[in-house]
């Protein structure tokens, strides 16, 4: 819940971009554009005379979604902005620190601000690096993520080598069945959602992250023998492998998940990867790796042949920025099996455009 440095008022414009195609397998071969364009505005600190506090709002606008849907055929999803065409508040939020180093912030947010937070997957495209996919695959209508997001409250610990947060959100954003309304839907319908982490910051450039997360309501089990709970426990670990952040690091992370496999398809995922570079010029090569669990593989089996138990992303991508408003990425990923097998292994290549207007 790191504040901005800036204590003025601000409102930034960003929008991204992807010209993306399927050169060989998935559903079917060709090019998609999508986008998202976001106005950020931000309080500055200080907000109501409160030292420290702060309100910020995030509106967007989503278009050309149903890349992987339609095209490559992929589970995991293959664009982190990927999602059907949308105009709808995505935060807006107030926080404020409440002393002894804890913070407060409730409002609609982003799970994913906070939490199974990976800074160096934040530079690939594929969405199992943002939020991996044993944690968003959850609930009705997933968690209170991109593209949706629910009221909640977290609460976090801050110390100089150490954080611990813990927050309660609505389980279900949005409305599953009107998914383009801009409002959340009947606050409580399907319970909450209650998620944990802590995290620890280890000599040279080190992170360690613990979480978890627990639904309080029941779901239907995938062997269709009543409802069980949906649950899962994270680790991820970064770390500064080399060089430094002015002149280029190297920097690496790993991070397996579980998930309740009785309720959730994916029971196991795996994945990590390596970054090269400055904020201006960077390079990076990951692997995203998830596994269904076993009754998810039996109920999929009597659907679809072949079936695989695990479907495997490997992406490439570098960053350059040529302006003060505009970074290029292209981007090459190789899908194994998307959707366990349905489809044959994709080949997508991609260019993502960041456009920042403050």
């Amino acid at each position: 819940m790191a504040a901005r440095a800036d204590d003025t008022p601000s409102a930034d414009l960003r929008y991204t971009t992807d010209i993306i195609g399927v050169a060989a397998g998935g559903e079917r071969r060709g090019v998609r554009w999508m986008g998202r364009l976001d106005l950020d505005l931000d309080s500055g600190t200080d907000l109501f005379g409160v030292a420290g506090a702060r309100a910020h709002a995030d509106i967007f606008l989503l278009h050309g979604g149903g890349f992987s849907a339609r095209d490559a055929g992929d589970a995991q999803v293959v664009s982190n902005i990927d999602a059907a065409y949308a105009i709808r508040p995505f935060e807006a939020w107030v926080e404020a620190p409440v002393g002894g180093g804890v913070m407060v912030k409730a409002g609609l947010i982003d799970l994913n601000s906070e939490f199974d937070v990976q800074s160096v997957g934040a530079l690939f495209l594929n969405s199992s690096f943002g939020i991996a996919p044993d944690y968003s695959q959850s609930g009705l209508n997933g968690p209170s993520i991109f593209p949706v997001t629910s009221p909640g409250m977290i609460v976090a610990i801050e110390r100089p080598r150490w954080t611990i947060r813990t927050a309660m959100f609505d389980a279900v954003p949005g409305n599953p069945n009107h998914p383009h309304r801009t409002l959340p839907g009947p606050f409580g319908r399907g319970g909450a959602l209650l998620s944990a982490e802590g995290e620890v910051k280890i000599g040279g450039g080190g992170e360690l992250q613990l979480g978890a997360w627990y639904y309080t309501d029941r779901f239907v089990r995938l062997d269709g023998n009543g409802r069980g709970r949906s649950a899962g426990a994270y680790v991820q670990y970064e770390q500064i492998l080399a060089g430094d952040e002015k002149t280029g690091a190297l920097r690496g992370w790993i991070r397996a998940g579980r998930a309740a496999a009785e309720v959730n398809d994916i029971g196991l995922y795996v994945g990590g990867g390596f970054s090269w570079g400055t904020d201006d010029r960077s390079y990076g090569i990951a692997i995203a790796h998830a596994r269904l669990g076993d009754p998810a593989l039996r109920a999929f089996a009597a659907a679809f042949t072949p079936r695989h138990r695990a479907e495997t992303a490997i992406e490439v991508t570098a960053t350059h920025r040529l302006t003060k408003w505009l970074q290029v990425q292209p981007d090459v990923q190789y899908v194994r099996h998307p959707s366990w097998g349905a489809v044959a292994d994709a080949l997508v290549l991609g260019l993502r455009l960041h456009f920042a207007v403050k």
